[in-house]
C-alpha cells in the first residue's frame, strides 16, 4: 500500500473537503481524485461517497482513517523530535485564523517569519472563530488567532494581541457618506450585509443594531469577508466590518466609513493554543514574531 496516497487520504478525511486539501498539499483537485481512486483500486475499497455538493466518508472510509490518523501523528511526532533541537527552526506549522486576522493579518506575519526563517513550511486554516478553537483544542492547529469574544475551555491558552476596531461601511455611491456624522436615526431604513450567522462578525451587527435600536434588515448573509466588501461596493447595504479588514479599500476611497454617533467598539484579536500540546521551537518563534507585528499595528 503506497504510503503517498495514504497521506492523501488522511488529509482530506481531516479536512473533510478535497479543496481545502488541494490546497494544503499544492496539488490540483483533479490530480488528487486520480490518486484516491487509485488507493482505492489498491484497497479494493470505496472511501467516498456524494451527498448533493459535498463529499463524505464512507463506512470503509472511516475505518481506514482511524489506522491514517495514528499512522501520521507517528510521523509528526518523529519529525519533531529528529528537527526540534534547541537551535533548529523549520518544519511545518499548522496556523489558524479566523477570517479577519486569517486573510488580512496573519499573512504578513507569515512574510515576516520568513524572512528570517525560509525552511519553514505553512498551513494556513481560516475559518470562524468557533472551527478555529476547536481546531486548537483537538490539536489539529499550533497557534491561531482568534477575532472576537468567545467562550475558551480551560485547555486553550488565551492572549489579547490587538486591538482592532468596529466601523461602519458604505459605498462611496451612498447617500449617507455626503454627512461628516450620522445618528442612528439615519441608519432606520438602511440594509445591511452582514457575515453568516456563526460569525463573530454577525454577532457585532446584532450588538450594533440592538444598541442602535434598528429594525432586522439584512439585505443578504455571505460567507466570506471580500463577498461582503464587494457588495457593499455595488451600493446592496452597508456593514459593519473591522477596520483591518477594509483599511486598503478606505485608504484607495473604495468605501467610505459613516462616522456614528455613539459608537465607538473594539474588536480584539487574541492568540490562541492548546496548553497541552507540544510547542516546537518553529511555533515559539513565529508567536513572537506575530507579537512584534500586532505591536507594530498599534
Amino acid at each position: 500500500m503506497d504510503l503517498h496516497y495514504l497521506e492523501l487520504f488522511n488529509t482530506i478525511a481531516k479536512q473533510g473537503s478535497f479543496k481545502k486539501a488541494s490546497e494544503i498539499l499544492h496539488i490540483t483537485q483533479p490530480a488528487l481524485s486520480i490518486q484516491i481512486k487509485k488507493l482505492e483500486s489498491q484497497t479494493d475499497l470505496k472511501l467516498f461517497y456524494k451527498s448533493g455538493n459535498k463529499v463524505y466518508l464512507s463506512e470503509d472510509g472511516l475505518r481506514l482513517y482511524e489506522h491514517t490518523k495514528k499512522i501520521f501523528e507517528l510521523v509528526e511526532d518523529m519529525e519533531k523530535d529528529i528537527t526540534n533541537s534547541d537551535e533548529y527552526i523549520g518544519g511545518t506549522i499548522n496556523l489558524g485564523g479566523s477570517n479577519t486576522p486569517g486573510t488580512y493579518i496573519l499573512p504578513y506575519v507569515i512574510g515576516e517569519m520568513k524572512k528570517r526563517h525560509p525552511s519553514v513550511t505553512y498551513n494556513l486554516h481560516i475559518a470562524n472563530t468557533t472551527e478555529i478553537t476547536a481546531m486548537i483544542e483537538n490539536g489539529s492547529l499550533d497557534v491561531a488567532v482568534s477575532g472576537g469574544i468567545c467562550n475558551y475551555q480551560e485547555i486553550v491558552y488565551v492572549e489579547k494581541i490587538l486591538n482592532d476596531k468596529l466601523v461602519l461601511v458604505a459605498s462611496d455611491k451612498h447617500p449617507l457618506t455626503k454627512r461628516k456624522l450620522i445618528s442612528f436615526e439615519h441608519l432606520l431604513h438602511e440594509s445591511f450585509v452582514v457575515h453568516e450567522k456563526t460569525s463573530q462578525l454577525y454577532t457585532s451587527y446584532r450588538m450594533f443594531r440592538e444598541l442602535a435600536k434598528l429594525p432586522e434588515n439584512v439585505a443578504m448573509y455571505l460567507g466570506s469577508i471580500d463577498a461582503i466588501k464587494h457588495a457593499v461596493f455595488a451600493n446592496l447595504g452597508i456593514s459593519i466590518m473591522p477596520y483591518y479588514a477594509v483599511k486598503s479599500e478606505l485608504d484607495l476611497g473604495l468605501l467610505k466609513e459613516l462616522k456614528v454617533k455613539g459608537f465607538d467598539y473594539d474588536y480584539p484579536y487574541y492568540l490562541i493554543y492548546n496548553k497541552k500540546k507540544h510547542s516546537s521551537l518553529t511555533s515559539q518563534t513565529f508567536i513572537e514574531i506575530l507579537k512584534e507585528v500586532c505591536g507594530s499595528l498599534v
